[in-house]
């Protein structure tokens, strides 16, 4: 039961996370990344419990960017350019869904799962070193919620799939008004 509550507080923080930084125009980055790092430590937890290893290792590592982001470790040196990015994550999206056709059903599953744990945290993470915007962050976030599905339904990580609905829900709000103010563009 306990790991239950905890699965459900930290999606419950995240969410109220995700809608700061998604809908406040000028949203703080501290507040932000303590956010996540609760929620995300939160659910590493209860995945890992529930051996849903996708849902751990997403949660994990932004556990583990969330922190260094808050002793003022500078991420932000990185040598990543946006395009090369792009480039590399529409591979992965091609990929993922090459295999579709190549393997069966609960392993495509898996390899949506994977390829959303790819998102998530590289999104996150270059988001976090400010080579990518907000709309291409809260772009990755709609997918990455989205594969990642299916994979918690079959490990019946709740607390999660719940999270990751409302996730792409209020990504793609923030994408919307993005192009409504102009603010939102970074």
């Amino acid at each position: 039961m306990f790991m239950l509550i905890l699965g459900w507080c930290g999606t419950f923080l995240y969410l109220a996370n995700h809608a700061y930084i998604s809908l406040v125009t000028s949203w703080r980055p501290k507040v932000y990344f303590s956010g996540n790092l609760f929620a995300a430590t939160a659910l590493t937890v209860q995945s890992v419990h529930l051996s849903s290893w996708q849902a751990a290792v997403i949660n994990g590592f932004w556990m583990t960017v969330s922190t260094l982001l808050l002793i003022d470790v500078k991420i932000d040196s990185v040598k990543i350019r946006a395009k090369s990015y792009f480039s590399f994550s529409a591979l992965m999206l091609l990929a993922a869904s090459a295999s579709f056709f190549l393997i069966e059903i609960t392993t495509f599953y898996e390899v949506l799962g994977w390829s959303s744990a790819y998102f998530f945290c590289s999104s996150y993470f270059l988001f976090s070193a400010k080579i990518i915007s907000s709309r291409a962050y809260l772009s990755c976030n709609v997918y990455a919620a989205l594969a990642l599905l299916p994979q918690l339904w079959l490990s019946a990580n709740y607390p999660v799939l719940t999270l990751e609905v409302a996730w792409a829900i209020v990504s793609l709000i923030g994408i919307i008004k993005s192009y409504n103010e102009v603010h939102l563009i970074d």
